[in-house]
């Protein structure tokens, strides 16, 4: 089914495959760079079907461009480059067009966006929002068909209009958010005027057979923003209106892990409000989206005609050609998606999006890499993440490589990471390097702890150190007590324990670990010094709204800005509010942090080899920055 032809309108894609919008940072002038040009180019090359650009807005006046920007002939030269070089490897570019984010702008503290009626902004909630005009309406109108003719004139094959994600078109549908009272405000048919005004004018511009999508948030799912009847009353009316394409998908930024992602969720976890939605549109092909990069899940929701495409964002992140190794069944080659929503983290602060296990990811003529023009036998010390994936980029410029690890398995510190069973994704990147290092023939010592000694009788060219941290444990009186463990210990199943646990530590690892002791039906309390859980936890906001919803499913308890003072035979002490409170346990689990060590590199360095430290030996940190480290450790030697 993935492989079979599709149609859109009267366009025909060369499968049911579909890269869904995301977005790199803009030219000077809105228009796309040539990096976003070799990136969207390179999941063409993939062998994906269809690929649909990142947001781009039509018009400047009522907001700077957040985005691209598509409203000057001038800026036609990139996007017919772009159109051209998608065509040439058979796949149909869909430009997603925007008349704008509306209240989610931040401008700045001191400046109201604009947006469907006087709400609160999103980035500051005191800062309320100017109505957009009446005529402004109608002026954006204007300007989303005149960008959809251009795009058409430069070769693009369809139009995607973003309705989605509590951006402007969505407070305008959105009763929630549209207090209007002229013809754009009211009832149903004023709430979505602009947007049915907004395809007749694509369809007046670009004529009957230019095909249009529109994506659509079905529900915010929190009840608040959009309730499931008003999207499907949405989805009704444009299966009538005769569009081509209906993108949809649930969320919105209060719940943000429905509208984008997280780690934490299951393969197709849309899957069955689209079924709803397949229930009242009867002419229009669906697409959606939501980690359908699983070939079984993706194969299962067309087969059972619950979608027409699938569309598919993280996933070309890490894998580009993920379409074409699916097709050859080459399913052990794919890079794995790790759900770690680092690519949107970066992009939110400003930086290009990137991906935390594929580092070529935005980077794509940049950092690709070229085979060595020399010999050179080097050493890898410690087989984690950032290990392996230095060990495999040396395998792969051609240098004889030797991997020692003192564990007796691969995968460090993310092997206990991927450990709960709701983050399988981060396991299978595991797996997945570890085939990659047995792939590539390298030289593997497992449960081998290097000396600086084991080093100069090898005698390496090269040495890339990267054995990681060493978690931490507070030495309060009896922290050394049978009953006290690490959550590694906890989390890789090496050291059993009791009903009733208290984890030391509410950052990310103490979270995970107590929600995995929750599902297994223990008690499970977090002493946590600071006021709130998850407070030194610098990740994707989609991530740390469900991790916390998990937490709260799991009905932990947590003792925040309390310090523990005692380990005890059955229990722990701590001190909260000036008084001491015991609090009763079978174990005592630490999940505190880690310390670097950097002994082993500076023994080596005063040896006198060349050598670079990487991952967590360099500072505790994320998966990103080990392979990465590791990847460019290698990448410019």
């Amino acid at each position: 089914m993935l492989f079979q032809k599709g149609k859109i309108g009267n366009l025909v894609i060369k499968n049911r495959i579909a890269m869904a919008p995301m977005g790199q940072p803009a030219d000077i002038d809105g228009g796309f760079t040539q990096s976003n040009i070799d990136y969207l180019v390179e999941r063409a090359k993939g062998g994906v079907g269809l690929i649909i650009t990142g947001c781009t807005v039509c018009s400047e006046e009522f907001e700077p461009r957040p985005c691209n920007l598509h409203n000057n002939f001038h800026q036609n030269d990139r996007l017919g480059k772009l159109a051209d070089q998608i065509h040439m490897y058979g796949s149909k570019l869909c430009l997603q067009l925007s008349p704008g984010i509306g209240r989610m702008n931040f401008i700045d503290p001191f400046t109201p966006p604009y947006s469907s009626s006087q709400v609160p902004s999103y980035a500051f909630a005191d800062l309320i929002c100017k109505e957009m005009p009446t005529e402004g309406v109608k002026h954006l109108v204007k300007a989303m068909g005149y960008s959809a003719q251009l795009a058409m004139r430069a070769g693009v094959d369809m139009v995607e209009v973003h309705a989605y994600g509590g951006y402007l078109i969505d407070q305008f549908t959105s009763a929630y958010w549209n207090k209007r009272t002229d013809e754009y405000g009211g009832s149903f048919e004023n709430r979505t005027r602009f947007l049915t005004e907004i395809i007749t004018e694509i369809r007046k511009t670009c004529g009957p057979n230019f095909p249009i999508a529109v994506k659509l948030t079905i529900d915010s799912v929190d009840g608040l923003e959009r309730p499931l009847e008003e999207g499907i009353a949405i989805a009704k009316m444009l299966d009538e209106m005769g569009i081509d394409l209906l993108h949809i998908g649930r969320g919105a930024y209060s719940c943000r892990w429905r509208m984008v992602s997280s780690v934490y969720q299951q393969p197709g976890f849309d899957i069955e409000a689209v079924k709803k939605i397949k229930e009242v549109v009867k002419n229009v092909p669906i697409m959606a989206h939501g980690k359908l990069n699983h070939k079984n899940v993706a194969e299962k929701a067309l087969k059972e005609n619950t979608v027409d495409f699938v569309a598919i964002g993280h996933g070309l992140l890490a894998d580009p050609h993920w379409a074409n190794k699916v097709r050859s069944n080459k399913l052990d080659e794919i890079i794995p998606c790790i759900g770690c929503g680092e690519c949107h983290y970066n992009a939110m602060n400003g930086k290009i999006l990137s991906c935390a296990v594929t580092p070529t990811t935005g980077y794509e003529k940049e950092y690709a890499l070229t085979p060595a023009t020399e010999a050179k036998n080097i050493l890898v010390i410690g087989g984690g993440p950032g290990g392996m994936k230095a060990a495999i980029t040396a395998a792969q410029r051609g240098f004889k490589v030797s991997l020692w690890e003192r564990n007796t398995y691969l995968g460090g510190e993310m092997t206990a990471a991927g450990a709960p069973r709701f983050k399988e994704d981060v396991m299978s990147h595991v797996e997945y390097l570890s085939r990659q290092v047995y792939k590539y023939n390298i030289d593997l010592k497992l449960g081998f702890t290097a000396t600086v000694e084991d080093v100069i009788k090898y005698n390496p060219d090269y040495v890339v150190v990267a054995t990681g941290a060493t978690p931490i444990m507070i030495r309060v009186p009896g922290y050394d007590k049978k009953h006290v463990v690490m959550a590694e210990e906890v989390l890789l199943n090496q050291r059993s324990i009791g009903e009733n646990v208290v984890i030391i530590g509410g950052g990310l690892v103490g979270s995970e670990t107590a929600v995995e002791l929750a599902m297994q039906g223990k008690k499970v309390k977090i002493v946590e010094m600071m006021d709130d859980i998850l407070k030194t936890a610098s990740h994707f906001v989609a991530n740390d709204q469900n991790l916390r919803y998990l937490v709260n499913e799991s009905c932990l308890k947590i003792i925040s800005s309390a310090k523990l003072t005692e380990i005890l035979d059955d229990g722990v002490v701590v001190e909260k509010d000036g008084k001491m409170e015991k609090v009763e346990c079978d174990n005592v689990v630490f999940a505190v942090g880690f310390r670097s060590n950097q002994e082993l590199y500076d023994q080596i360095e005063e040896a006198g080899f060349d050598a670079v430290v990487i991952g967590d030996n360099v500072q505790p940190g994320k998966i990103l920055q080990a392979i990465h480290q590791g990847y460019h450790a290698i990448r410019v030697l």
